[in-house]
């Protein structure tokens, strides 16, 4: 099965990025126009977070993220397997790429955030691409758990699970001036969150961050890869922290981290990946 489905990956990885993101067009057109719990959630989450839009300014804002969450679903055999010339053509961006080169130089390490926006899984192929960097994650039940480490760590980027081992191996990542990587919208395990505000409303939130970022003084940084239209490729986006979140009290941490994220999602609106239920 796992052979199977790694070539599936390989010959889809292979396809031209037009043809790609014309397959998540489609699809998400279909998740808008059928009764599907990816188009519940999204307008759910909109009517809580964007109340200040008008019903037609959110469905025409939910319409056009499912569209851009199923391409993010079909760009991933072509970052995970596709033609390593092509994913090393988007990755070369040299203002994001000096950037990055002037963080590290600060020699504490850099923690790098790549919430679900735009091509997420691109964004983190591009820190990977540029130093050596330790990402958490959430490991996956069956063989597409081995299938997505193998994507995730082609340029050279070290896993480690969500558990008290994937926390030390950040911290000796740090300690060793590496880069790190953290999905800072996920919902933590159980134990390890608290409870902070995003858009206004209790979301349970890693407590990881702030306490990284206060423990070894690295600064912390998003990192994200918005999708161009028209098939056009990615522009990776470098930006700082809004407000600090070196805090050690954990709600306050969590709040600042909250609003860091929620500027971002402002920004690119149509690209975060509403239909995650984080509430």
């Amino acid at each position: 099965m796992k052979s199977l489905l790694r070539v599936g990956f390989v010959v889809l990885g292979v396809l031209p990025l037009a043809l790609m993101h014309a397959l998540g067009v489609l699809l998400g057109t279909l998740l808008w126009w059928l009764p599907t719990k990816a188009r519940r959630m999204t307008l759910h989450h909109l009517s809580l977070c964007l109340p200040e839009l008008s019903p037609a300014q959110r469905h025409t804002l939910a319409r056009r993220s499912l569209l851009q969450s199923a391409c993010s679903i079909f760009e991933l055999p072509a970052i995970w397997y596709g033609p390593r010339r092509r994913l090393r053509r988007w990755l070369d961006q040299p203002e994001a790429q000096a950037q990055l080169r002037a963080l590290h130089a600060g020699g504490k390490g850099v923690i790098l955030l790549c919430p679900h926006l735009g091509a997420w899984e691109l964004a983190g192929m591009f820190c990977a691409a540029n130093g050596p960097m330790t990402s958490l994650y959430k490991p996956q039940k069956g063989v597409l758990d081995a299938l997505i480490l193998e994507g995730r760590e082609r340029l050279g980027a070290q896993l480690v699970p969500t558990a008290g081992s994937g926390v030390k191996a950040l911290l000796q990542a740090l300690a060793r001036r590496e880069m790190i990587g953290i999905l800072p919208d996920h919902d933590p395990p159980e134990g390890s969150g608290v409870f902070a505000p995003l858009f206004g409303i209790p979301a349970h939130t890693t407590a990881l961050v702030n306490k990284l970022a206060a423990r070894s003084g690295a600064p912390v940084w998003f990192c994200l890869a918005e999708r161009l239209p028209w098939a056009r490729g990615f522009r990776i986006h470098l930006k700082p922290m809004p407000v600090p979140v070196a805090i050690a009290d954990a709600e306050a941490g969590a709040a600042a981290l909250n609003f860091s994220i929620e500027q971002v999602i402002r920004e690119f609106p149509e690209q975060y990946w509403w239909s995650y239920k984080r509430f």
